[in-house]
């Protein structure tokens, strides 16, 4: 609405002004103008200190011309902005006496803002706080919050949807962070959750000094038990094993040694000491005793492979021996069986049996022309199917070694048998270099010859 002015002339009465009628067109005409504008046409109330909208969830808007501002005398209202006229000036909205600046719903009273209806005030786009921001209610923050300063929440965080802290915070009272509860020195999360601390990427989770279970204390490189004569037990699960990459035990020498592993490495102890017995799967070890603890076990020493059993400076054999032998050292710590002998120094006293089931001519022993130049025999004869017993001596000898025309000379006597015959005929040669004792049986029958002999030397 331009404004017409009224040509009141130079001096009163001189003629030199608007007539009257005129004056009152101009007149009529702004006052068309100023009805027919929004603050007469229902849009606006005007009503004692209050500008409100008239039509159902109206805005009050103010709008210039072009490039132009609204404008109360050094008040300016440019697009979004709300600016001074005069230089250095403040812009003051002051109510009457205790009353408020009311925009809508939110009252400012001196430096209050709350909201004039109760409920909660909405800042739909960013908001910048450059000083110390002082929560003492229940706080949602439901966007992203980015901290550069100090917030201090002295009553409760309620939600918080994504906290961004660049500075110095400070949270007092129980808050609340999708499941996690923070309150003074304790994080706390909701029934039966865990909690988990994942680091990004290639980060690790990095805590200084751990307690757990108010027992186990975890610091530097050190696992200790913080009670009082606590044990630490390590216990795998299942069929799980405890594995330990290098271990050094009271400063002992297991470094770098493989313990039950498939192929074992050989471990290294330089000293080995235990106060009380020590049980090793069915071996029990005290003082200077070795014995097995299961029920009627025996206790069993081997060598590995072609390895013996060495008991102080005595090695034994790996095999056994034929029955009736005897262990007999050769003078540098290896035993060997042997069968049993007097220790005789020209002669060797030895026993053996031979079983017969021909009548054909067989051989009952031998011994070496070599070694041995005669032979004295005790002989035994049983023919249990026929019942025939009998009991002789034999002397048998030979001749000079190397001799092609030596032979065996044999003599058998005192004969005493249930018989009215003798059981066999004896009979000697000489074969090979052996000289052999040979019978001849009455009978194809199983017939057991039994005999003790001894040797005497060349």
């Amino acid at each position: 609405m331009a404004r017409i002015n009224l040509n009141v002339g130079s001096n009163a009465n001189d003629g030199t002004g608007d007539t009257l009628r005129s004056a009152m067109q101009n007149v009529n005409t702004m006052f068309t103008e100023l009805y027919d504008s929004p603050l007469f046409s229902g849009d606006l109330s005007f009503s004692g200190n209050e500008i409100s909208a008239t039509r159902s969830n109206d805005d009050i808007v103010f709008v210039p011309a072009g490039t132009g501002a609204v404008s109360f005398p050094a008040i300016r209202i440019n697009d979004n902005n709300i600016e001074g006229t005069r230089t250095n000036d403040d812009i003051n909205l002051i109510p009457a006496g205790t009353g408020s600046v009311i925009f809508g719903a939110i009252k400012i009273n001196g430096t209050t803002l709350s909201s004039d209806d109760s409920a909660s005030i909405n800042i739909n786009d960013g908001l910048i706080v450059d000083g110390t921001l002082d929560v003492s209610g229940a706080a949602t923050l439901s966007g992203a919050t980015n901290l550069s300063s100090t917030l201090a929440v002295p009553s409760g965080l309620t939600t918080l949807s994504t906290l961004s802290v660049t500075s110095t915070t400070s949270l007092v009272g129980t808050t609340t962070i999708d499941n996690l509860t923070f309150n003074d020195n304790t994080i706390g999360s909701s029934s039966n959750a865990d909690i988990n601390l994942t680091p990004g990427g290639t980060g690790s989770v990095v805590i200084n000094n751990l307690t757990v279970d108010s027992n186990i204390n975890i610091t530097d490189n050190e696992i200790k038990t913080t009670q009082s004569n606590s044990d630490l037990v390590i216990a795998p699960a299942g069929t799980g094993q405890v594995v330990i990459a290098k271990a050094d035990i009271n400063s002992g020498a297991i470094d770098n040694t493989v313990i039950g592993a498939t192929t074992p490495a050989a471990g290294s102890f330089t000293t080995l000491n235990t106060t009380a017995s020590l049980t090793i799967d069915g071996v029990t070890i005290a003082d200077n005793t070795v014995s097995s603890n299961a029920s009627n076990a025996d206790l069993e020493l081997s060598g590995s492979g072609s390895g013996t059993v060495k008991i102080g400076p005595l090695k034994f054999p790996t095999s056994d021996g034929s029955g009736n032998q005897l262990l007999k050292t050769d003078g540098s710590g290896n035993l060997s069986f042997v069968t049993a002998s007097a220790p005789l120094d020209h002669s060797d006293i030895d026993d053996n049996t031979t079983t017969v089931s021909s009548s054909a001519t067989t051989q009952i022993d031998s011994f070496s022309t070599a070694t041995y130049r005669s032979a004295k025999y005790f002989i035994s004869i049983s023919d249990a199917t026929n019942s025939r017993f009998e009991m002789v001596e034999a002397n048998l000898i030979h001749g000079p070694s190397g001799d092609s025309t030596t032979e065996a000379y044999l003599t058998v006597f005192g004969s005493t048998t249930s018989y009215t015959d003798p059981l066999c005929t004896f009979t000697a040669d000489i074969d090979d270099g052996n000289v052999r004792l040979l019978a001849t049986n009455i009978t194809s029958d199983d017939t057991v010859f039994k005999f003790q002999r001894t040797l005497i030397d060349l």
